[in-house]
């Protein structure tokens, strides 16, 4: 019997474990893969804003780039570039939703630039500066590894005590007199409380107590633009509000393109799509144009998958359908940069049976079944 069984050993079940490892409580992950980290967290870009439109998003953002500070000084494992995020928009409609979420940013500590055209390009001088109207500029926004992450969660985690199994798909999950008893793929075992931090597995881990949990895995593709004459040096990740594509530079060289198309449907399929390079063949010129003749790496490019739910944000909070299963999931894209403040969250719901670092009413489970939402709209 332990105290706490963590399903999924990805950046998110990992932050959970080491939040509460790290104040004595007993822990085991399981993970269904022979590795951690080898879901979607392998497969992030590893971008990191406090750029959303949400106040929910916007704390766990503010709450992750600190620790994520922190955990790089100390460890040295992440990779972290604080290039800045800069998001630009050509429209009216995109200026008015960019000024509403500095203002929002702003008003909840975080320190977003608002930016007129010239400052954009002095910013990014590789943009096509036609048409612009605005952008904003977070300076500690940037992009790390998410490998590293992995590894220095683990690292926390298993030195306070925890303990990881992997090869152990959760099959079976069922409330007991005590707590629950859990079937995996490499054995069985009893816990008081679970934590489901399953990603794109989560609706069906809730699924094995009677649970729903709107969680639906959405491909999501990304693409590595060689450039061999380039000048080498980062850049920001420049989001064209527009088309919905972001582009930065990578460390070694090359660009890093991506584009999140709204009218994916859900699916478990990684393969890297054939359309996407369709998709950047359209949307490139607008902002982009000095991409386009330039080769595309296609042994470097990949897909992975964003566990989306339908308001864009994360669920965090026992399911009120089976008392001592705490969910975790559902962070869309977002999983790599928000998983210090999912780990903090999760702590505190175990332990004080409240949390007191973040409002998690917009993030309950039963906010679907009671149709109140808030919509994040700075997806991409």
């Amino acid at each position: 019997m332990v105290d706490v069984a963590v399903v999924g050993a990805g950046v998110i079940g990992l932050a959970c474990a080491r939040e509460l490892a790290g104040v004595g409580v007993g822990v085991t992950v399981l993970e269904g893969a022979q590795a951690i980290g080898h879901g979607s967290s392998a497969r992030a870009n590893g971008g990191v804003r406090a750029q959303f439109s949400t106040a929910p998003n916007i704390a766990f953002s503010r709450f992750s780039i600190d620790a994520f500070e922190s955990l790089h000084a100390e460890t040295g494992l992440l990779g972290l570039h604080q290039t800045g995020y800069l998001l630009v928009t050509a429209t009216e409609a995109g200026e008015r939703a960019l000024r509403s979420a500095r203002d929002l940013q702003r008003s909840l500590g975080v320190d977003t630039r608002w930016l007129e055209p010239a400052a954009i390009i002095e910013h990014a001088p590789f943009l096509r500066a036609e048409g612009l109207r605005a952008g904003t500029f977070h300076a500690r926004d940037g992009f790390l590894d998410p490998a590293g992450v992995v590894a220095a969660l683990a690292r926390h985690a298993t030195a306070s005590g925890a303990s990881i199994v992997t090869g152990a798909t959760v099959r079976g999950l069922a409330r007991t007199r005590t707590g629950f008893r859990i079937d995996h793929t490499s054995g069985s075992m009893a816990a008081d409380l679970v934590v489901n931090a399953a990603g794109a597995d989560a609706r069906a881990v809730a699924a094995l107590v009677g649970a729903d949990l709107p969680v639906e895995p959405v491909r999501r593709n990304l693409a590595h633009v060689l450039d061999p004459g380039g000048t080498n040096g980062l850049t920001p990740m420049v989001v064209d509000l527009d088309t919905g594509v972001l582009v930065r530079r990578e460390p070694a060289g090359g660009w890093i393109v991506g584009y999140a198309d709204p009218r994916d449907a859900p699916g478990r399929d990684t393969r890297l799509d054939p359309r996407f390079f369709e998709a950047l063949a359209e949307r490139l010129p607008n902002r982009f144009p000095f991409l386009v003749d330039l080769p595309i790496d296609p042994g470097r490019c990949w897909a992975g998958l964003y566990p989306e739910t339908p308001d864009h944000h994360a669920i965090v909070g026992q399911d009120p359908s089976a008392p001592g299963l705490f969910h975790c999931a559902g962070f869309g894209g977002h999983g790599v940069m928000h998983a210090p403040a999912a780990g903090r969250a999760i702590r505190e719901l175990i332990l004080d049976g409240t949390c007191t670092t973040f409002d998690l009413r917009p993030l309950r489970p039963q906010r679907f079944a009671e149709d109140d939402l808030v919509v994040e709209t700075a997806v991409f």
